[in-house]
């Protein structure tokens, strides 16, 4: 009976840190919300979320992301955040690439927003992207 016992109460220590582990950063979270918001181009999201624009007709759509690294900017202040992830990004016309993508978030009345997104869009950085005639 002892034995039982002890084992059902490492089960109980160990379901919270389970649910720790699978449960994602608060900056994933964000980042999920926002990625979604530029997924549908919902305006009226992004505009409490970002100051920067996202158009899934010239950045594409992120499919997928993980963070690579998170820095706290302004010299460890818990204001501002850069955000390096790894992204499966969809073009507007269907094709699939992998992006390194750089976001710097800052806190703002409270809640956090993405001040800036490199790289620049597809079409600033994708000679097939680009109007002009290639040389």
């Amino acid at each position: 009976m002892p034995w039982c016992l002890g084992a059902s109460w490492a089960l109980v220590a160990l379901i919270p840190l389970g649910a720790a582990c699978a449960w994602p950063s608060p900056e994933r979270q964000f980042l999920i919300e926002f990625f979604q918001a530029c997924r549908v181009y919902d305006t009226t999201v992004l505009a409490r979320l970002a100051t920067v624009p996202c158009d899934p007709r010239t950045d594409g759509v992120v499919q997928s992301f993980a963070i690579v690294k998170i820095e706290r900017a302004n010299g460890g202040a818990d204001l501002a955040r850069r955000v390096t992830i790894r992204a499966r990004v969809r073009s507007w016309e269907g094709e699939l690439s992998e992006r390194a993508m750089t976001l710097d978030l800052e806190r703002r009345d409270g809640q956090w927003k993405v001040t800036s997104l490199t790289p620049p869009r597809a079409s600033q950085t994708s000679p097939a992207a680009s109007s002009a005639p290639p040389r």
